[in-house]
């Protein structure tokens, strides 16, 4: 492989590592103008006086609409200078040339520098064509002791359409004789590809292609005749052009020799990657943070194993502090007492819908850091604050809550570190390992494609130890041994909230439903939850005031009484108690509820609202505006940038 397809590789590595999406090819492109050479036929005579002579005959079948024109570039490399231009087609017209114009039946030559332009003109047609080019090439042989050689790329390989059948016979002048000759498709060796004639006593040669030519491949052929024969010696370009070709050769030799060897070795070590870096992950993982195994507590547990907040619990059990556990720690905090939630119905020409209202009922209350965090953030110094109001703000305060809950069960001792610090850690080493396979990929290309397509492997090897960081980061914190005891016994209280009808009789419990409620959403249970308790017309919460119906502003009654928090027992956690004649919370709360005339089945759905309100306006952020001052003319779209081009017909 030649050096300078290196780059064509390093954007194919790129695109390994990279999600690209492609447009589909739209109708209009589909029924754009194209060609087909049905048949591409050149021959070359070698004349006496050095020079040959070159005659292309291109059969063109235009497809999807007319063509007026044909262009032929040819670049001015390993030859002097080109003479004798003629274009003729098969109705017999000659072109004539022209310096300027476009008319039918002319053609025009432009000397472009480094190439040739040939363009000729022909009436408007969309039937088969066929047309002659001709040229003489001069300083074009390359000489040698051993024999004159021809070397000629017939058959271009600048076009975007195929050539379905192609001939290119090479005649020399007598008495000379061809005694070598070999043909190259896009450098490489075609006999595989091209047949292989010798005609008039090896003074003829004929080269038939056995498939069709591909848009971009090119036939170069090359003949090698009798030494003395013609006139002229070795052109100056000639003595560039061998040692370019001697140090194509020297590199070919040392790739035959050392490909092999790099492929193997480079294969070996991709293997390695590729199987000992994820095993090595799982074992990292299983030495570091896979949790202690447990043996199974009880199929279920009908109340909490400990003290611990539900908003805890929630992350103990997934090892993640999400918004479910902030609302449970918020619907715990108002069944306690600390605060209450009013449902409001907003009504006005530029206003309507729900909206809820948190009122501070007891500041003086005890409550663990991460609740007071929870506070704070939600009054500030105010008493009272509407949901709404915390849209696109509330979101800057979650890190800081999240980060309190991580802390406060490495206090209890349930963790070593915060799961989050070192879900991080791993995800940065995954990270980093990404993107050492993007650069070793890019100079195992630089420096060893020529030598082997497989430079890329080793990159690729090294990406999937990165996706096994990635992957496995999720899964490293660790929990302690008294951690992972207690997840045991929670996830059988979860069990418990998650099939309760199974375990209990649900009527019995509607009393005291809402006690669990915020272990049921800290669970990512609550809707089932709700459900059970709704179909047996429990009693709805004391700390939730529905908004008044309509046509009934006084349905509910007179707010009642906030219930008085004991906490005993079990500490500032869910577990606390009120001083209700029940003997519990719940049933305290219940009563009231049922002093308002509500029930759970009234007002589900304002309940299941300012849930779901209540994850989403804390989680919402301002929209971000698009940046910079804009472009300062010529459309916000791509595709107007220079260069480009090609070349065939139009």
């Amino acid at each position: 492989m030649r050096a300078q397809y290196r780059w064509i590789w390093l954007l194919l590595t790129a695109l390994l590592f990279s999600i690209w999406f492609v447009a589909p090819t739209s109708p209009a492109s589909a029924a754009e103008k194209s060609i087909v050479w049905e048949r591409f036929d050149v021959d070359i005579q070698v004349n006496e006086d050095g020079s040959f002579d070159v005659a292309e005959h291109q059969r063109i079948r235009f497809i999807g609409g007319t063509f007026r024109e044909g262009y032929r570039e040819i670049p001015r490399r390993n030859f002097g200078y080109l003479s004798n231009w003629s274009v003729t087609d098969a109705d017999g017209n000659v072109y004539m040339q022209s310096s300027g114009g476009e008319l039918p039946y002319t053609f025009i030559v432009d000397e472009l520098g480094s190439r040739y332009m040939l363009r000729w003109f022909f009436p408007p047609t969309d039937r088969t064509q066929t047309f002659t080019l001709r040229y003489r090439v001069h300083e074009g042989l390359r000489y040698y002791p051993g024999g004159e050689q021809l070397w000629w790329k017939a058959v271009f390989g600048d076009r975007q359409f195929p050539v379905l059948e192609s001939r290119v016979r090479v005649f020399v002048p007598a008495p000379a004789t061809i005694d070598e000759w070999a043909a190259y498709i896009n450098g490489g060796d075609a006999r595989e590809a091209v047949t292989v004639e010798r005609l008039d006593d090896d003074r003829a040669i004929v080269f038939t292609t056995q498939r069709t030519l591909s848009a971009g491949e090119e036939l170069e052929v090359r003949v090698q005749f009798t030494h003395g024969v013609v006139a002229g010696s070795a052109p100056a370009w000639q003595a560039d052009a061998d040692a370019e070709a001697a140090r194509l050769e020297a590199e070919q030799a040392f790739r035959d020799r050392w490909g092999p060897v790099a492929t193997v070795i480079l294969g070996v070590f991709t293997l390695v990657l590729l199987l000992g870096g994820p095993a090595l992950v799982y074992l990292m993982w299983y030495n570091y943070g896979r949790d202690k195994p447990v043996a199974r507590i009880a199929d279920y547990l009908p109340e909490p194993p400990d003290d611990l907040q539900p908003g805890l619990a929630g992350v103990l059990l997934d090892e993640s502090a999400d918004m479910q556990d902030i609302v449970a720690t918020i619907v715990d905090l108002a069944r306690r007492g600390v605060i209450s939630i009013t449902e409001v119905k907003e009504t006005g020409f530029f206003r309507m819908g729900t909206d809820f209202i948190y009122r501070l009922e007891q500041k003086d209350a005890p409550l663990a850091p991460f609740e007071q965090k929870l506070v704070d953030a939600i009054f500030g110094t105010k008493n009272e604050r509407k949901l709404s109001e915390l849209k696109n703000k509330f979101y800057k305060d979650i890190p800081k809550i999240k980060t309190a809950m991580y802390e406060a069960l490495v206090e209890r001792g349930y963790y070593r570190s915060n799961p989050e610090s070192v879900r991080t850690q791993f995800g940065c080493l995954g990270g980093v390992a990404m993107a050492a396979a993007i650069g070793l990929s890019f100079l195992l290309i630089i420096w060893l494609i020529d030598l082997t397509p497989a430079a890329l492997c080793p990159g690729i090897g090294l990406f999937a130890v990165a996706i096994s960081l990635l992957i496995a980061a999720r899964f490293m914190p660790r929990k302690t041994d008294a951690g992972a005891e207690a997840a045991a016994r929670w996830k059988a209280f979860k069990e418990y909230l998650q099939n309760l009808e199974k375990y209990t009789d649900v009527e019995a419990q509607k009393e005291i439903w809402d006690r669990w409620l915020p272990y049921a959403i800290a669970f990512g249970v609550d809707k089932a939850y709700i459900r059970k308790f709704e179909a047996v017309n429990a009693p709805a919460p004391g700390w939730y005031i529905p908004a008044p119906q309509p046509h009934h502003p006084d349905a509910y009654g007179p707010r009642p009484p906030r219930p008085v928090v004991i906490l005993g027992g079990g500490g500032v956690g869910g577990g606390g108690e009120t001083g209700s004649p029940a003997g519990g919370l719940g049933g305290g709360l219940s009563e009231a509820s049922r002093g308002m005339g509500a029930s759970l089945a009234s007002m589900s759905a304002g309940l299941g609202a300012l849930l779901s309100s209540t994850s989403a306006t804390f989680t919402s952020r301002p929209s971000s505006s698009s940046g910079g001052g804009g472009w300062s003319g010529g459309g916000s779209f791509g595709g107007g940038g220079g260069g480009g081009g090609g070349g065939g017909f139009r």
